[in-house]
């Protein structure tokens, strides 16, 4: 599994679907907060996470990571990434 391209791949799907954190984690059986961090990709998905969010989708649904990662689906759903913290 490359990470990388799963996230991407599940954003993409998510962003395709029209689905929310909920809608997908109720799809995937996983709480949508954890849903919710990947589709922000932020955190650090377990590979568990992401196996069963990969299981919703259909198995043809972009293969091709050079071609998903060209394309407009993988942008993060939910939010903008995080800056980075400031240290005090």
């Amino acid at each position: 599994m490359h990470i990388d391209a799963s996230i991407h791949r599940i954003c993409a799907f998510a962003r395709h679907m029209g689905w929310t954190a909920q809608t997908f984690g109720r799809a995937a059986s996983m709480p949508p907060s954890t849903v919710r961090d990947v589709l922000r990709q932020q955190g650090n998905p377990t590979a568990i996470t992401l196996r069963a969010m990969e299981a919703v989708i259909p198995p043809d649904f972009m293969t091709d990571p050079v071609a998903l990662a060209a394309s407009d689906l993988s942008a993060p759903l939910l939010g903008k990434p995080r800056g980075k913290r400031r240290r005090a």
